[in-house]
């Protein structure tokens, strides 16, 4: 006959971790590549930064609103109506036309237009001086967020962010980690569990 046990598991998963050690993992890629001067892949890795960067700071803005409202945080709620909430709940200055929002509504918007993938038609006719790079006909408008600049930015204004939010709500950093643990007990033949 088969072992039997009795598993118990008591656990938080706080996934804006993991979100934000990608971005900054990738980051970190980013600044190698352009050291070593290896062009090779270093757009990508920079898209996957600020991609990663937006999911955390959502991640961070829904754990800050659920420690402090409970099942009252309206997780559904666009990011920037959480971001007013906390704003008003929190007494933060922080305004929409600069850093670290401004950042922050521009990484949304960037996020956006990958996660919705839609097609952007150019039909244009432009007189130009010189012969023109041809290439950057191609390029979306999206494409112009993708910069070390940016990247930097973002990680820099997140950072913030994050500190002046668990600063303004009283939590300590140590709760915002994944944590939890285990017991597990032998299911004795005979005996109650």
């Amino acid at each position: 006959m088969a072992e039997k046990y009795l598993l118990q598991i008591e656990a938080e998963r706080f996934i804006h971790n993991d979100l934000s050690n990608c971005s900054w993992d990738f980051q970190q890629r980013m600044r190698s590549q352009i050291e070593a001067d290896d062009r090779a892949g270093l757009y990508h890795t920079m898209m996957a930064s600020l991609v990663f960067s937006a999911f955390s700071m959502e991640a961070k803005l829904n754990f800050v609103g659920w420690r402090i409202f409970g099942r009252g945080w309206p997780e559904r709620a666009s990011l920037r109506e959480k971001i007013e909430l906390l704003h008003v709940h929190l007494d933060l200055r922080w305004s929409w036309a600069e850093r670290p929002l401004q950042t922050i509504a521009k990484l949304k918007r960037f996020r956006d237009v990958l996660a919705h993938g839609k097609p952007e038609i150019v039909d244009k006719e432009v007189e130009v001086v010189g012969k023109p790079d041809v290439w950057d006909a191609l390029k979306g408008q999206w494409e112009q967020t993708v910069t070390p600049e940016f990247v930097d930015q973002c990680r820099t204004d997140e950072d913030h962010i994050w500190k002046c939010l668990l600063e303004k709500s009283g939590i300590q950093m140590y709760e915002t980690l994944t944590h939890g643990g285990h017991t597990l007990k032998a299911i004795v033949e005979g005996e109650q569990a």
